[in-house]
């Protein structure tokens, strides 16, 4: 795959990446445009290894928590999503009640939800974004679940979420 296709295929879906972390579109933006500018100097290396998509995406949430960090906004955000209670969440609105809920996950279940089900990567692409082996990000990813499960209050019988963002979330317009 070509730089210009795998921009063309995989840019929402690394904005939204970030988005989620941040809640910032303009921010969104712009880091996962840093991440592509990054990318595209090792493109063939990258491509090579298979691991282009994965790369994408590890840089721009290693982007956006430094981004973050920078302007002491992470830990704010934190603070801000926690002391919301989860039932004045519209959940019939926007997308924007599944990132509230995920930032109430610990980080890395966040990442791994995230990444798995969201971004709709495989379990070898996640670890590879995660920096950690399969066996973690299906710890991960499992733990967060079930946390997500008890925040929202859904049987473990009941499918959780659909496994992609709808259209009409905050970053596909």
């Amino acid at each position: 795959m070509t730089f210009e296709d795998a921009y063309q295929r995989n840019y929402r879906e690394v904005v939204a990446s970030s988005w989620a972390i941040c809640r910032d579109r303009e921010v969104a933006e712009d880091l996962t445009q840093e991440a592509f500018a990054r990318a595209y100097r090792r493109w063939r290396k990258l491509e090579d290894g298979g691991y282009a998509v994965p790369w994408l995406h590890r840089v721009v949430m290693n982007l956006t928590i430094s981004h973050l960090r920078r302007h002491g906004r992470g830990t704010q955000l934190e603070r801000q999503h926690a002391a919301t209670p989860l039932h004045t969440t519209d959940v019939h609105g926007d997308d924007d009640w599944l990132v509230t809920t995920l930032q109430r996950l610990p980080r890395r279940q966040r990442e791994a939800v995230f990444l798995r089900y969201v971004a709709e990567l495989d379990v070898e692409q996640t670890a590879s974004a995660m920096r950690c082996s399969p066996g973690t990000v299906k710890t991960h990813s499992k733990r967060g679940l079930d946390h997500l499960r008890e925040l929202m209050q859904v049987p473990a019988t009941q499918p959780l979420m659909a496994a992609t963002p709808r259209q009409d979330a905050p970053w596909t317009s």
